[in-house]
């Protein structure tokens, strides 16, 4: 609703935003006076607001909250651009923009941005974020756009650097592996009973192999000429 009060209403309550000291004080004053005359709540001219007269409710006042009420309507479009970096959402209003937000079409406007900030092809975060889902980008931390690009990342490493299994005959070749990993850059190295799992790129996986074929032999040997002398090392210590 609109009327000469509403906007009388709406500009007093824009001067104490705005205003400092007395100004500001004076503001509040007469706010109070007008809502009073009038019989209007702060809800009545801000629906972010509370159902109150007390002034005193402007000072908890977030720009997000009046955002938020302006979802499902012809404004939304305008302010989810505000929201999806917004720092001081609930948990309860983050899934609320995440329901009104198309994913794919934020990934769209956001990738050449998020893709030149990480040395990537803009092409390929568009990519990772066809069909992505609030599931995936929930468990991750901050604004809603920042846990979208958190979650493209995980995305893009699992397409360009799948889960692979380095089977491995014995601990200590599964260990040469997971040491040939690391130095190739692989992620999320873990053993296993039947070797090491790890994501790695193609050219890291044939980096890993050449590695161990040229220098896993090698290794080996001096590895257990290593434990051999270690052993006779303790044994030695205790005759």
């Amino acid at each position: 609703m609109t009327t000469p009060a509403h906007e009388r209403g709406r500009k007093l309550i824009q001067l104490y935003r705005r205003g400092v000291g007395g100004e500001r004080e004076n503001a509040g004053r007469l706010l109070a006076t007008h809502l009073r005359a009038h019989d209007l709540t702060l809800y009545d001219l801000d629906p972010s607001l509370p159902v109150s007269q007390d002034v005193r409710a402007l000072e908890a006042w977030r720009e997000s909250a009046a955002l938020l009420v302006k979802l499902g309507t012809p404004e939304q479009d305008e302010v989810l651009t505000q929201l999806v970096d917004a720092e001081d959402l609930t948990q309860a209003e983050l899934e609320r923009v995440l329901a009104a937000t198309d994913l794919e079409k934020l990934v769209r406007l956001r990738a050449e941005g998020w893709a030149y900030s990480d040395a990537l092809e803009a092409a390929d975060f568009e990519r990772a974020g066809q069909g992505l889902t609030p599931a995936e980008v929930l468990p991750h931390a901050g604004p809603l756009a920042e846990r979208v690009r958190a979650a493209l990342r995980e995305r893009h490493g699992a397409l360009t650097r799948p889960q692979r299994l380095l089977r491995a005959a014995n601990p200590l070749t599964a260990h040469l592996f997971l040491g040939f990993v690391e130095s190739v850059g692989g992620r999320g190295a873990r053993l296993t009973e039947d070797g090491v799992s790890v994501r790695l790129s193609p050219d890291q996986l044939a980096r890993v192999r050449t590695l161990m074929a040229t220098y896993g032999e090698g290794l080996t040997q001096q590895a257990l000429r290593q434990a051999e002398a270690l052993a006779l090392e303790k044994g030695r210590e205790h005759p």
